[in-house]
């Protein structure tokens, strides 16, 4: 089979990796490993070695991919499970990008509801790019922060359709965000007038803007509301408008989220190394499912099905791929949810 990692192309099958690693001796087993002939050498030895690449030149998640499309065995199980849920997150952004990005890229006259369903899932595949770019373990508080972020903006897609007048609200919250911050840009120059801030561009802002912005604030939310968030309710009542699957992720998981997203001092100090790789392998599962939401989200309010009946089960294709082992098992795959 021909391969690509890391921009270089080679080939290789599976009798070449017998082949090259008779008589060489397996190092320590951390996590990850390749079986070869009822023997288990660490993934990044196996892959260095067969491949004649740096270990630094790749990643496990690499190695795993061109070793299982080889039927070779990987484990352990509790480890792979992790490093498989990275991987059908990136299938489900390669789904994303084919089937659903080119389609709404191709949408020409946006109207405000476009504008703002289109808003929060460029912010989503915006931060599912970030998650990508996190490989490791030990990255476990930034993927926290991200799928914490992924979680908010699946709420907010889903509350469109629960929220009266939302699209004007989503539009309107925007502005208002923005006089806030000019005034305490105003404020801030106002109390340290030595400060080498320029607050031109604010105060025309706001002199511009802020009678409108203000007035279409009373319009929507009334005189007195505090605003917090453009529905106008915390993020507890949100999800308990929503119910499942919101309620249970921000009952269960979102103060862990938060936890390692806000805290100080000493979160995620003296964890032991299997520790990251849990929490990593749970927030990463948590990302899979918000995704999911927002793409079925985008699917339904854009009618994908009319054009294309199969488009949910090429979804589910994306999600389960990365869990077959063998060619066969992803002809059987494809045989079940497309034909």
């Amino acid at each position: 089979m021909t391969f690509t990692v890391g921009g270089v192309e080679f080939e290789l099958s599976t009798a070449d990796v017998v082949q090259r690693l008779d008589g060489v001796e397996p190092e320590a087993i951390r996590e990850l490993y390749v079986e070869v002939k009822a023997v288990k050498f660490p993934i990044k030895q196996a892959f260095a070695h067969v491949t004649g690449m740096q270990k630094g030149a790749f990643t496990s998640h690499d190695a795993m991919r061109v070793f299982r499309k080889l039927s070779l065995r990987i484990g352990p199980d509790s480890a792979t499970f992790g490093e498989r849920l990275y991987t059908v997150i990136k299938s489900l952004n390669e789904f994303d990008k084919k089937e659903i990005s080119s389609v709404l890229s191709g949408l020409l006259a946006e109207t405000d509801r476009d504008r703002c369903f289109k808003g929060i899932y460029m912010r989503t595949k915006a931060n599912i790019e970030s998650l990508l770019s996190l490989r490791y373990a030990k990255d476990f508080q930034a993927i926290a922060m991200i799928t914490r972020s992924l979680f908010e903006l699946a709420v907010d897609l889903a509350l469109i359709k629960r929220i009266p007048d939302a699209i004007a609200k989503v539009a309107a919250f925007s502005e208002i965000e923005k006089l806030r911050a000019a005034k305490m840009m105003i404020a801030y120059k106002t109390a340290h007038p030595t400060a080498s801030v320029d607050t031109t561009v604010h105060a025309l802002f706001i002199k511009n803007n802020a009678a409108q912005i203000d007035a279409e604030r009373k319009r929507l939310w009334g005189a007195n509301i505090k605003m917090k968030h453009w529905s106008g309710l915390n993020l507890r009542d949100r999800v308990v408008m929503l119910g499942e699957p919101f309620e249970e992720v921000y009952e269960v998981k979102y103060a862990q989220l938060s936890w390692y997203t806000h805290a100080a001092g000493l979160t995620g100090f003296g964890l032991k190394a299997s520790s990251f790789e849990k929490l990593a392998t749970t927030h990463h599962y948590l990302a899979v499912c918000l995704y999911k939401i927002v793409l079925r989200t985008i699917i339904d309010e854009y009618q994908f099905s009319k054009w294309d009946d199969k488009i949910l089960n090429k979804m589910k294709q994306a999600e389960f791929l990365p869990f077959m082992d063998t060619d066969d098992e992803v002809k059987q795959l494809e045989r079940e949810l497309l034909g």
